[in-house]
């Protein structure tokens, strides 16, 4: 990515994200916890009259539970189901945005990051005036299982 990313902390780490992904970034958001989901869904929150899945970036990254604070922000992405005609929006609990910054991650000095499939959504980390940002692309935060099933939910509420 070579373009305008929303720079953001959790777990202490830099990450950002696309702005072009982004739809909206929101003050803190109470949801409804969903047993059985994985552990990194916080729960599920209203967002426009839909209820949408609230990932908690730090649990999505194995660290604890992101805290509740007044620096918090959920930053609403839509996810683009690859061949598929649904797209949806998820909110991802961070804990604080800090800015939207021009970033360089093909550029000297960078690191193409580790392919892995627990990190599958972790992109290229680069140098910036706020340290080390990792790039996280939203589209593959989900598994190709879980996509499905919520592609097929969708679908069918939209009939």
């Amino acid at each position: 990515m070579t373009g305008l990313g929303v720079i953001w902390r959790t777990s202490g780490l830099l990450m950002a994200i696309e702005s072009r992904s982004i739809i909206e970034v929101l003050s803190p958001v109470s949801c409804r916890p969903m047993p059985g989901a994985p552990n990194w869904i916080r729960g599920l929150f209203v967002y426009r009259g839909t209820l949408i899945p609230l990932v908690d970036t730090a649990r999505l990254l194995g660290a604890p539970p992101a805290s509740d604070r007044r620096a918090n922000r959920v930053i609403v992405v839509r996810i683009h189901a690859a061949g598929k005609p649904v797209d949806w929006p998820v909110g991802l609990w961070v804990e604080s945005v800090l800015e939207i910054e021009r970033i360089e991650f093909a550029a000297a000095g960078g690191h193409p990051g580790f392919a892995t499939e627990a990190g599958r959504f972790l992109g290229p980390v680069a140098r910036t005036r706020w340290g080390q940002v990792q790039l996280v692309t939203p589209d593959e935060i989900f598994t190709a299982e879980q996509a499905e099933i919520m592609t097929q939910r969708l679908s069918e509420a939209a009939a």
